[in-house]
């Protein structure tokens, strides 16, 4: 999830709705990651470790955002002179970052038995932080949303065709596809639009938290 280098005038409705939607959504990222953890640990089971950790990275990717937004209203609300040069990489490639490793997390959760999971990391690691640079390098913010789509697909295609899933966890593979939608909502969502899409960029926040609902209920059954 990232910014444009060219950013919209202000508006204090946007403003306040990506802040009650950014709220929400940290509330839910980390009520999901507690949900888990008392089954991660009588469990103990990885699957559900790396699970817990996409949601810890896409609850902080949030933060960070929200922050973000508070240094953009800070700059339009109070005449801010701050150099954009010095204070958008600081939050850019952060965020970008997190919103990265969410998406491995979320793709090691689904695939840790059959590859290497610390050599995946490590190289989650690296694409996570040379996505975000490339991005902000080349002022293209949509290379990386398209690349972080990607990798989503990429997840997707495991859903379906990992047999594990497809024929025995039928509510695993209900949760994940759910998962997949929300992170591809929650990329394109906090994309900045003209003012005359604020309107989908509002659906798109509301079918987001719709999703982050469906998904804290169903792990809540199994966890109850």
């Amino acid at each position: 999830m990232v910014f444009h280098p060219m950013y919209p005038m202000f508006d204090p409705a946007k403003s306040l709705i990506d802040f009650v939607f950014t709220s929400i959504a940290v509330v839910f990222c980390f009520m999901i990651y507690h949900k888990t953890k008392e089954l991660y640990e009588l469990t103990r089971y990885q699957g559900i470790r790396y699970f817990r950790e996409a949601f810890l990275f896409f609850g902080l990717s949030y933060i960070v955002r929200f922050l973000f937004s508070l240094v953009l209203v800070s700059r339009e609300q109070f005449d801010l002179m701050l150099p954009r040069g010095m204070f958008i990489p600081l939050f850019i490639i952060p965020l970008g970052y997190l919103s990265t490793m969410a998406i491995f997390y979320l793709l090691l959760s689904l695939v840790w038995k059959q590859v290497d999971a610390r050599s995946m990391i490590r190289w989650g690691h690296v694409v996570a932080i040379a996505l975000p640079i490339i991005a902000f390098a080349t002022r293209s913010h949509h290379l990386l949303l398209g690349l972080q789509s990607l990798l989503l697909v990429a997840a997707l295609f495991f859903v379906f065709h990992l047999r594990r899933f497809s024929r025995r966890f039928t509510r695993v593979r209900v949760l994940y596809l759910l998962m997949f939608g929300l992170w591809l909502l929650s990329l394109w969502a906090v994309d900045p639009m003209p003012r005359a899409s604020i309107l989908v960029k509002v659906v798109l926040q509301l079918v987001s938290l719709i999703v982050f609902i469906a998904i804290y209920r169903k792990i809540s059954k199994w966890t109850s």
